[in-house]
């Protein structure tokens, strides 16, 4: 997907998205290892312990891109949910196809009956764990954007952020009590990000700026994880807000072939999040058909499995999630040869 703010597209935005997706599959990617003794394992403290963080970076990332649609004079709630379902749909079915293909074979690492698999096939809120692991960040996704769809044609931006910061402190006083993904303490991520884009449509940072906001949201999570006792309510969530903020005003020469693999890499980041727990379980598997690799191997090939998994999901991002985003666009835009006068005017927020 990609975001606009002043008619280009935002690659720090893109970094972003795919540092978030990184950390997620770094944090993962000790399953990659197991054919290896535990001893050979020599992972990066930080990500080993905090990568799941990437999850909550990409709900502020999230909140912020959603901020750039629904803020337009043109925003309908209708439009918005068809090009949103278009978004997440397709590739997470082309997922779940697998997950199919694997439970039949019985290569899949749990029991799933018949009606949690297709339940889990509509990303709608449940009780309990999903079909396949990632889906419950999805589902929260979905619930989000449900509150945009609601709020923002009446109260606008603000109100948004008013309402996710009630639930989020709600979700904190009561404990996350079951709310179909409502009253939940992850809505401050998503608010994390609202509130990055309220602050910048206000105040364009300059490049230093942004750099120095970038380091202080770094240098807080390092300090939080090296002092835990430090931890306060949505601490993380205001460290990965500084770390939006930073990392959307950087100006940096993106095009560039030492950062154009990171605008790149983010990209292809949902096809990462959706496709990384898959690749990597296998990963034994694939190793044992190379042989018995040496233990000095052991970091060697969890870099490899984590670049074969960016190569891949770039692909389907060209294959399937580019091709569906393209289409779910026009099925609401109309075509560029329409007469004025039988276009129906825009839907206002």
């Amino acid at each position: 997907m990609r975001s606009e703010a002043g008619g280009g597209k935002l690659e720090g935005l893109q970094a972003a998205r795919a540092i978030a997706a990184l950390s997620v599959a770094y944090f993962h990617s000790y399953v990659a290892l197991r054919g290896f003794p535990e001893d050979a394992q020599h992972p990066i403290p930080f990500l080993k312990a905090w990568g799941f963080l990437g999850v909550d970076f990409f709900f502020a990332i999230s909140g912020f891109v959603i901020c750039l649609v629904a803020s337009k004079p043109d925003f309908a709630p209708t439009a918005f949910a068809i090009k949103r379902l278009f978004r997440l749909y397709p590739m997470y079915w082309v997922a779940m196809a697998i997950v199919a293909v694997l439970i039949l074979e019985d290569r899949f690492p749990d029991t799933i009956d018949l009606g949690r698999y297709l339940y889990s096939m509509t990303l709608l809120p449940q009780h309990g764990p999903s079909a396949y692991q990632v889906s419950w960040t999805l589902e929260r996704e979905l619930v989000f954007y449900a509150l945009v769809a609601i709020i923002v044609p009446f109260a606008g931006i603000a109100g948004l952020a008013v309402v996710l910061a009630g639930l989020a402190w709600a979700g904190f006083v009561y404990h996350d009590p079951w709310s179909f993904h409502l009253v939940s303490i992850r809505q401050g991520d998503f608010l994390g990000g609202v509130l990055v884009f309220l602050f910048s449509r206000r105040i364009r940072l300059a490049s230093s700026t942004a750099g120095l906001a970038l380091a202080a949201g770094v240098f807080a999570l390092g300090y939080l994880w090296f002092v835990p006792s430090r931890i306060f309510p949505f601490a993380t969530a205001i460290c990965l807000a500084l770390v939006l903020l930073g990392m959307i005003n950087l100006r940096l020469p993106w095009e560039h072939w030492s950062l154009r693999w990171l605008v790149m890499v983010g990209n292809a980041s949902f096809s990462i999040y959706l496709l990384h727990g898959l690749l990597l379980y296998y990963g034994p598997w694939f190793s044992a058909k190379l042989g018995n690799l040496p233990a000095w191997l052991c970091e060697p090939w969890r870099f490899a499995m984590l670049a074969v998994t960016c190569v891949l999901s770039y692909a389907t991002w060209q294959l399937i999630e580019l091709p569906m985003i393209s289409f779910g666009n026009r099925l609401i835009e109309p075509p560029e040869d329409m007469p004025a006068e039988i276009v129906a005017p825009p839907e206002r927020a």
